[in-house]
């Protein structure tokens, strides 16, 4: 009995620590303790079997805690990000019927842009395109990625381009904190990003931030297809994606 007590308590504890994260956001260790009433050194080890297996996430700057998307999966129906996915899929649905090509949506999660949602290119010649939902990609070397960077404020910009480490995946591929900030710059200007074959030889990619009506980015939205086809259409679906992304706020 003493044993099924524990594991029932456990569970109680776990939970109470997920409510927490779920309704504050990124908190820290001494505010989740407050939040649970429960002793900072068993918070902290409830957050970092939590943290080992995937479901939260410690930002080292801040030393804030938060839900990942891995969490955010069995939560997708209450949290925000679901929230955003049902106002975004209409957009992507059309963005998909209009240019036919392959339409993704994703988050800034631990330096790198996680994919939440995907709608595959419905051309009969398309490329094979390495994302899937729940998957990662580099910031710095993906229209997503320098998207969802252009719209932060120019601390973080600089903090997250010094963090990272700059694979050279083809020859058209951003080799440095100053040439990812440089670019940076530009994509704000012009309202949207492009990839053009920096991840991926032979796939170009043309992405725009959803921004709350504060101009936060909590997204980024990104048309992407073959190099050829994609040349062809670029400014026509640079201006649709800016004008589809000011419709959600």
């Amino acid at each position: 009995m003493e044993n099924d007590y524990k594991r029932v308590l456990a569970v109680e504890r776990t939970m109470a620590i997920l409510t927490a994260l779920s309704a504050e956001g990124p908190i820290l260790l001494s505010d989740v303790a407050r939040a649970v009433e429960i002793h900072k050194s068993t918070v902290f080890r409830f957050l970092q079997t939590l943290s080992d297996l995937g479901y939260v996430y410690k930002d080292g700057e801040s030393e804030k805690y938060s839900l990942t998307e891995k969490m955010n999966v069995f939560i997708t129906h209450t949290s925000e990000r679901g929230r955003l996915q049902q106002q975004v899929i209409p957009i992507m649905e059309e963005l998909s019927r209009v240019t036919k090509e392959t339409i993704h949506l994703a988050v800034l999660e631990d330096y790198q842009l996680q994919y939440i949602d995907k709608i595959e290119s419905t051309e009969k010649l398309r490329v094979v395109i390495s994302s899937q939902k729940g998957g990662a990609a580099p910031l710095y070397c993906t229209g997503l990625g320098k998207a969802l960077l252009a719209w932060l404020s120019k601390e973080e910009q600089i903090r997250i381009a010094n963090s990272l480490v700059y694979v050279q995946y083809t020859q058209n591929t951003l080799a440095s904190a100053s040439a990812l900030l440089a670019e940076l710059e530009i994509i704000k200007k012009q309202g949207y990003a492009i990839d053009n074959e920096e991840h991926e030889k032979g796939i170009v990619c043309i992405a725009a931030p959803v921004c709350t009506s504060k101009g936060k980015p909590i997204a980024a939205l990104s048309i992407t297809g073959p190099a050829f086809r994609m040349h062809e259409n670029i400014d026509g679906y640079a201006k649709l994606m800016v004008e589809s992304v000011q419709e959600l706020f």
